[in-house]
């Protein structure tokens, strides 16, 4: 007696199956299938072309369209070349339709890659050499001798060729004498106040007298000792060669 063939299985069964199959893949298998995929999406990238809006730094928009597999670094040696411009001083802002913020990229990033639609061809702003500031002139200075309160005296140095007036605060300093009570004399015998708006220069002096009118009574007290005895060896001198040319 023939035994019956058995009968081929269901339909359903066979997918099943190639559904378990394709679900145990192994990684080796998976790795495979995901490169794939890359080199297509970047095959996608490059065939594509891009419409692009290039801004010029004068301000005016021109349309253009690129491959998506040249680089960014190519567009704005491409561009440069199209209007003449140098590349070396030049430099591209890349934005998307959806923003307005520039987007992120390297050299050799492909536009294909990159949601890109506005080109700003933007001049490079040179950055100003740091310059090294120049040696400072030393300020011309001289000493000044200051007689104050009766016999003290000091020295001050101060610039000859700014105004009295510039250098009380240094000789109020020295002397301790408040601004609000200084005079400034040319010496102790006439009393002369001096013009504070001009300079020892212009004085023709090196020594001076300060007077402060709430210590001292008048401007006379303010002579220093050694004016004093200056003047009594002027004045004996001065007897002496009267009482020869007498005799």
């Amino acid at each position: 007696r023939r035994m019956k063939a058995r009968a081929p299985p269901p339909p359903n069964q066979a997918s099943a199956a190639n559904r378990i199959h394709s679900e145990h893949k192994s990684p080796a298998e998976t790795a495979v299938i995901s490169d794939q995929n890359l080199v297509s999406m970047k095959e996608n990238m490059i065939n594509r072309s891009v419409d692009l809006t290039v801004i010029l730094p004068s301000g005016v928009e021109q349309k253009s369209t690129v491959q998506g597999g040249k680089a960014v670094m190519d567009l704005l040696v491409d561009l440069c070349s199209q209007y003449r411009l140098n590349p070396s001083q030049h430099s591209l802002e890349l934005k998307s339709s959806g923003t307005e913020q520039p987007l992120s990229y390297k050299p050799n990033t492909l536009i294909g890659a990159l949601d890109v639609q506005t080109v700003l061809l933007k001049e490079k702003v040179p950055e100003e050499k740091t310059k090294r500031p120049l040696p400072r002139v030393p300020e011309k200075s001289v000493r000044l001798v200051v007689n104050y309160l009766k016999t003290q005296k000091t020295v001050v140095r101060v610039s000859p060729e700014v105004p009295l007036h510039n250098i009380i605060p240094a000789i109020c300093e020295k002397c301790e004498v408040s601004q609000e009570h200084i005079v400034l004399l040319r010496d102790g015998i006439t009393g002369e106040e001096l013009e504070l708006t001009k300079s020892l220069e212009e004085l023709g002096i090196k020594e001076l007298y300060a007077w402060d009118r709430k210590r001292e009574p008048s401007r006379k007290a303010s002579v220093s000792n050694d004016a004093i005895e200056k003047e009594k060896t002027r004045l004996l001198g001065s007897f002496k060669a009267d009482r020869s040319s007498s005799k």
